[in-house]
């Protein structure tokens, strides 16, 4: 489930995949259950990957200070190099169902019983946090894809 597609305006599609593979660790696995932190800084590298026969998908490498961020996927499609789409990892995606399925119970409660739950404020500031954090996640990782695509 995508939440963003991001298209890449005059660059080479060749350039853009070449920088892309350049900067990234190559994995084997699915980057859903991966974690991206380290300790150790890989030389040039900022992304760890994974190629199927249609797209690679991208997992930006962090350091273990950043490990409360929620981990975003960037997809490129193999034939066409000038676009991109952004998603949540698995574990941020079920993350962020459960906190909304917390905020509308909770809605839902307060309706029924005309009055607010207790607990509201809670789980709405958990969401607003998470939301928040997302966005931060978000802003690395097109900063990190922008350096990498403008790289020589």
């Amino acid at each position: 489930m995508y939440f963003r597609k991001v298209t890449i305006p005059e660059l080479n599609s060749d350039k853009i995949e070449r920088n892309i593979r350049l900067f990234t660790l190559k994995r084997h696995t699915s980057l859903d259950l991966k974690s991206g932190s380290t300790y150790i800084a890989e030389p040039n590298k900022f992304f760890l990957g994974f190629e199927n026969n249609t797209q690679i998908d991208l997992l930006r490498i962090t350091t273990p200070f950043e490990r409360l961020l929620p981990k975003l996927i960037v997809s490129f499609n193999k034939s066409n190099f000038k676009e991109y789409k952004v998603r949540l990892q698995l574990l941020s995606m079920i993350l962020i169902v459960v906190l909304s399925a917390g905020l509308l119970m909770t809605i839902y409660h307060s309706i029924k019983s005309k009055n607010l739950e207790s607990d509201f404020l809670f789980i709405l500031s958990l969401n607003l946090i998470f939301y928040l954090l997302a966005f931060v996640e978000y802003k690395f990782v097109t900063k990190k894809i922008e350096r990498v695509i403008n790289s020589a």
